[in-house]
């Protein structure tokens, strides 16, 4: 069951559930957008949420600011999430430049709200469970959005076991208590349908 979670934990980990969503979207959605144009989209949120955030943790662990590649601790989470907050805001402000992308533009500045609750939570010693907060995102930005194209029950389903399991492994893991996956959750889930209405 270790070996299961932490696989699970990896393969779901936040920083990549960004760049699912954008490859779900851009594969699902009928959006007016080249083959090329697709891959740029793609590269950028690669770019944003996995690339960017892997280099910090290596300058970071390099200058032995954080000790884990998990950055367990609170104090070890603070900077690694303000900068996803920043690089959450400048992929924002990309996308939304590219009108046709205007349901990722409220995903990344969703996330990147939720990043700030999570990083102020912080100084109150709670780790918001990030990998809930992204999960959970991604199963409301497709019930969202997925909702005006006709999207396939299975996809909600398989979000839906997905989530299950991997609030299963975080707990198993002990890297978070069933409050802080709690809060991961709500937020997750709330901000991407406020979004949907003020953007």
């Amino acid at each position: 069951m270790q070996k299961v979670s932490k696989i699970l934990s990896y393969l779901l980990h936040p920083v990549l559930l960004p760049s699912y969503g954008t490859l779900w979207y851009l594969q699902a959605l009928p959006i007016p957008l080249s083959a090329m144009q697709k891959y740029m989209v793609l590269f950028i949120v690669l770019g944003g949420t996995f690339l960017v955030p892997l280099l910090t943790l290596v300058v970071l662990r390099l200058t032995g600011h954080v000790k884990t590649n998990d950055a367990k601790t609170v104090e070890e989470r603070k900077f690694p999430v303000l900068i996803m907050i920043f690089n959450y805001l400048f992929l924002a402000q990309v996308l939304q430049s590219i009108w046709q992308l205007r349901e990722l533009t409220i995903l990344a500045y969703a996330t990147a709200v939720g990043l700030v609750i999570a990083w102020l939570f912080l100084y109150n010693k709670v780790k918001v469970s990030l990998h809930m907060l992204g999960m959970a995102g991604l199963l409301s930005f497709v019930l969202v959005f997925g909702a005006h194209y006709q999207y396939p029950n299975l996809v909600v389903a398989l979000l839906l076991v997905l989530l299950g399991a991997l609030a299963t492994a975080r707990l198993h893991l002990k890297a978070h208590n069933l409050k802080e996956i709690y809060m991961g959750l709500t937020v997750g889930i709330l901000l991407p349908i406020v979004f949907s209405f003020v953007l």
